[in-house]
Protein backbone atom coordinates (compact mmCIF):
# COMPACT_ATOMS: atom_id res chain seq x y z
CA UNK A 1 0.00 0.00 0.00
CA UNK A 2 1.30 3.09 -0.83
CA UNK A 3 0.73 6.50 1.27
CA UNK A 4 -1.99 7.28 -0.38
CA UNK A 5 -3.49 4.56 -0.48
CA UNK A 6 -3.47 3.94 3.13
CA UNK A 7 -5.05 7.66 3.61
CA UNK A 8 -7.69 6.69 1.83
CA UNK A 9 -8.57 3.55 3.70
CA UNK A 10 -7.88 5.07 7.40
CA UNK A 11 -10.20 8.00 6.72
CA UNK A 12 -12.46 5.65 4.52
CA UNK A 13 -12.03 8.04 1.55
CA UNK A 14 -13.28 4.99 -0.78
CA UNK A 15 -16.56 5.68 0.35
CA UNK A 16 -16.78 9.00 -1.48
CA UNK A 17 -15.11 7.74 -4.72
CA UNK A 18 -11.57 9.23 -4.99
CA UNK A 19 -10.97 9.90 -8.63
CA UNK A 20 -7.99 12.44 -8.49
CA UNK A 21 -5.80 14.25 -6.14
CA UNK A 22 -6.20 18.09 -7.18
CA UNK A 23 -3.52 20.63 -6.78
CA UNK A 24 -2.85 24.15 -7.48
CA UNK A 25 0.61 24.94 -8.86
CA UNK A 26 2.20 26.21 -5.46
CA UNK A 27 1.13 23.00 -3.72
CA UNK A 28 3.79 21.19 -5.73
CA UNK A 29 7.22 20.52 -4.77
CA UNK A 30 9.75 23.10 -5.92
CA UNK A 31 6.94 25.80 -6.58
CA UNK A 32 7.72 29.63 -6.16
CA UNK A 33 4.46 30.61 -5.87
CA UNK A 34 1.94 30.50 -3.22
CA UNK A 35 -1.53 29.20 -2.62
CA UNK A 36 -2.90 31.58 -0.54
CA UNK A 37 -3.91 34.96 -0.37
CA UNK A 38 -2.63 37.22 -3.87
CA UNK A 39 -1.07 33.84 -5.10
CA UNK A 40 2.49 36.20 -4.71
CA UNK A 41 6.21 34.16 -4.75
CA UNK A 42 7.26 32.44 -1.80
CA UNK A 43 11.20 33.37 -1.03
CA UNK A 44 11.96 29.86 -0.80
CA UNK A 45 11.36 27.08 -3.62
CA UNK A 46 8.51 24.76 -2.24
CA UNK A 47 10.14 22.07 -0.05
CA UNK A 48 7.48 19.38 -0.09
CA UNK A 49 3.87 18.76 -1.15
CA UNK A 50 0.72 19.89 0.43
CA UNK A 51 -2.39 17.54 -0.15
CA UNK A 52 -5.73 18.97 0.68
CA UNK A 53 -8.20 18.80 -2.56
CA UNK A 54 -9.48 15.93 -4.36
CA UNK A 55 -12.59 14.97 -7.22
CA UNK A 56 -14.80 12.10 -6.64
CA UNK A 57 -16.38 9.55 -9.49
CA UNK A 58 -19.15 11.76 -9.35
CA UNK A 59 -17.60 15.04 -10.13
CA UNK A 60 -18.02 16.53 -6.48
CA UNK A 61 -14.61 18.08 -5.25
CA UNK A 62 -13.81 17.36 -1.16
CA UNK A 63 -11.07 18.74 0.51
CA UNK A 64 -8.97 16.92 3.59
CA UNK A 65 -10.10 18.55 7.02
CA UNK A 66 -9.32 18.39 10.64
CA UNK A 67 -11.08 14.92 11.46
CA UNK A 68 -8.65 13.19 9.05
CA UNK A 69 -6.11 10.72 10.49
CA UNK A 70 -2.61 10.75 8.97
CA UNK A 71 -0.57 7.59 8.93
CA UNK A 72 2.43 6.29 9.17
CA UNK A 73 3.63 5.50 5.97
CA UNK A 74 5.99 2.70 6.79
CA UNK A 75 7.51 1.32 10.20
CA UNK A 76 10.10 3.85 12.10
CA UNK A 77 10.43 5.79 14.81
CA UNK A 78 9.47 9.41 15.53
CA UNK A 79 12.64 11.23 15.64
CA UNK A 80 11.40 14.78 16.67
CA UNK A 81 8.42 16.94 16.75
CA UNK A 82 8.58 20.92 16.13
CA UNK A 83 5.79 23.85 15.80
CA UNK A 84 4.82 24.86 12.39
CA UNK A 85 2.71 27.79 11.55
CA UNK A 86 -0.26 25.90 11.74
CA UNK A 87 0.53 22.52 13.85
CA UNK A 88 3.38 20.49 14.54
CA UNK A 89 5.42 19.24 12.40
CA UNK A 90 6.63 15.24 13.29
CA UNK A 91 9.90 14.27 11.69
CA UNK A 92 9.89 10.50 11.58
CA UNK A 93 12.16 7.73 10.00
CA UNK A 94 10.96 4.27 8.64
CA UNK A 95 12.70 1.47 8.08
CA UNK A 96 11.87 1.66 4.57
CA UNK A 97 13.80 4.32 1.98
CA UNK A 98 10.43 5.47 0.57
CA UNK A 99 11.59 4.56 -2.51
CA UNK A 100 13.94 7.61 -2.64
CA UNK A 101 17.03 4.92 -3.25
CA UNK A 102 18.67 6.79 -0.05
CA UNK A 103 17.67 6.81 4.19
CA UNK A 104 15.31 9.64 4.62
CA UNK A 105 13.12 11.34 7.08
CA UNK A 106 9.86 11.99 6.62
CA UNK A 107 8.17 15.54 7.56
CA UNK A 108 4.29 15.42 8.36
CA UNK A 109 3.63 18.70 9.01
CA UNK A 110 0.53 20.88 9.65
CA UNK A 111 -0.97 18.33 11.82
CA UNK A 112 -1.99 17.40 15.62
CA UNK A 113 0.03 14.14 17.05
CA UNK A 114 -1.64 11.74 18.77
CA UNK A 115 -2.45 11.48 22.59
CA UNK A 116 1.09 9.79 23.79
CA UNK A 117 3.35 10.42 20.56
CA UNK A 118 6.92 11.22 21.21
CA UNK A 119 9.99 11.59 19.77
CA UNK A 120 11.31 7.64 20.07
CA UNK A 121 7.91 6.16 19.94
CA UNK A 122 7.54 3.43 17.25
CA UNK A 123 5.78 3.65 14.36
CA UNK A 124 3.72 0.39 12.97
CA UNK A 125 2.95 0.94 9.06
CA UNK A 126 -0.78 2.58 8.84
CA UNK A 127 -1.48 3.38 12.15
CA UNK A 128 -2.51 6.70 12.93
CA UNK A 129 0.47 8.92 14.02
CA UNK A 130 -1.50 12.90 13.63
CA UNK A 131 -4.81 14.35 12.77
CA UNK A 132 -4.24 17.61 10.42
CA UNK A 133 -4.45 20.62 12.45
CA UNK A 134 -7.22 23.04 12.41
CA UNK A 135 -6.34 26.32 10.67
CA UNK A 136 -7.49 29.63 12.49
CA UNK A 137 -8.63 31.75 9.89
CA UNK A 138 -7.70 34.78 11.85
CA UNK A 139 -3.87 33.85 11.77
CA UNK A 140 -3.86 31.80 8.13
CA UNK A 141 -5.43 31.81 5.03
CA UNK A 142 -5.16 28.58 4.14
CA UNK A 143 -7.35 25.48 4.61
CA UNK A 144 -6.41 22.72 7.08
CA UNK A 145 -4.02 20.49 4.41
CA UNK A 146 -1.32 17.70 4.96
CA UNK A 147 2.08 18.99 3.78
CA UNK A 148 4.90 15.95 3.23
CA UNK A 149 8.90 16.63 2.76
CA UNK A 150 11.31 14.08 2.27
CA UNK A 151 14.44 14.66 3.16
CA UNK A 152 18.02 13.10 3.05
CA UNK A 153 19.36 11.73 6.54
CA UNK A 154 22.61 13.01 5.50
CA UNK A 155 21.84 16.35 5.03
CA UNK A 156 20.81 16.79 8.53
CA UNK A 157 22.99 16.95 11.51
CA UNK A 158 22.01 14.20 14.16
CA UNK A 159 20.83 14.86 17.23
CA UNK A 160 19.33 17.74 15.30
CA UNK A 161 20.77 21.28 16.08
CA UNK A 162 18.74 23.31 18.83
CA UNK A 163 17.60 25.88 16.16
CA UNK A 164 15.81 22.89 14.00
CA UNK A 165 12.76 24.07 12.80
CA UNK A 166 11.35 25.57 9.85
CA UNK A 167 13.82 28.79 9.24
CA UNK A 168 16.19 26.18 9.38
CA UNK A 169 14.74 23.67 7.16
CA UNK A 170 13.71 26.38 4.53
CA UNK A 171 17.53 27.06 4.48
CA UNK A 172 18.77 23.66 3.44
CA UNK A 173 20.02 23.17 -0.10
CA UNK A 174 17.21 21.98 -2.31
CA UNK A 175 19.57 18.45 -3.06
CA UNK A 176 18.43 17.52 0.23
CA UNK A 177 14.89 17.07 -0.78
CA UNK A 178 13.42 14.58 -2.65
CA UNK A 179 9.90 15.21 -4.95
CA UNK A 180 7.58 13.40 -2.23
CA UNK A 181 4.77 13.40 -5.00
CA UNK A 182 5.70 10.31 -6.74
CA UNK A 183 6.49 8.88 -3.44
CA UNK A 184 3.65 9.01 -1.77
CA UNK A 185 1.67 7.17 -4.77
CA UNK A 186 -0.31 9.56 -7.23
CA UNK A 187 0.01 8.97 -10.76
CA UNK A 188 -0.17 11.40 -13.37
CA UNK A 189 -3.82 9.47 -14.24
CA UNK A 190 -4.52 10.73 -10.25
CA UNK A 191 -4.11 13.84 -10.36
CA UNK A 192 -5.21 17.19 -11.98
CA UNK A 193 -3.73 20.66 -11.71
CA UNK A 194 -6.26 23.95 -11.49
CA UNK A 195 -5.84 27.59 -11.54
CA UNK A 196 -5.11 29.78 -8.21
CA UNK A 197 -7.64 32.34 -7.59
CA UNK A 198 -7.15 34.52 -5.19
CA UNK A 199 -10.91 35.36 -4.69
CA UNK A 200 -11.85 31.81 -3.88
CA UNK A 201 -12.29 30.90 -0.37
CA UNK A 202 -11.29 26.98 -0.36
CA UNK A 203 -13.37 26.14 2.62
CA UNK A 204 -16.59 26.85 0.86
CA UNK A 205 -15.38 25.80 -2.58
CA UNK A 206 -14.79 22.37 -1.22
CA UNK A 207 -16.77 20.33 0.90
CA UNK A 208 -15.20 18.54 3.84
CA UNK A 209 -14.35 15.04 3.48
CA UNK A 210 -14.86 13.76 7.53
CA UNK A 211 -15.70 10.60 7.86
CA UNK A 212 -12.55 9.85 9.75
CA UNK A 213 -11.75 7.01 13.18
CA UNK A 214 -9.32 9.06 14.66
CA UNK A 215 -9.60 8.54 18.38
CA UNK A 216 -7.05 11.06 19.29
CA UNK A 217 -4.36 7.94 20.99
CA UNK A 218 -1.13 6.79 19.79
CA UNK A 219 -1.89 3.32 20.13
CA UNK A 220 -0.22 0.73 17.57
CA UNK A 221 -3.80 -0.52 17.24
CA UNK A 222 -3.55 -0.42 12.99
CA UNK A 223 -1.45 -2.29 10.51
CA UNK A 224 -1.89 -2.15 6.77
CA UNK A 225 0.61 -4.20 5.53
Amino acid sequence: MTFIDQLIALNRLDRLGVKRWLFYPGMLFGSRQTWWGAGRSRPFTHEGVDLCFFEAADGRRYRLDPAVCVPASENGTVVAMVDDFIGKTIVCTHTGDWGAGAPVYILYAHVVPADGLTPGAALRKGEPLAHIAPADPGKTPLPPHLHLSVIRRDALPHPFPPSFGWPYINRLDRSAFFEPLSLAGPTKGSMGLIDFDPAVDACFEYAPSTGSNWRGRHTNALNLD
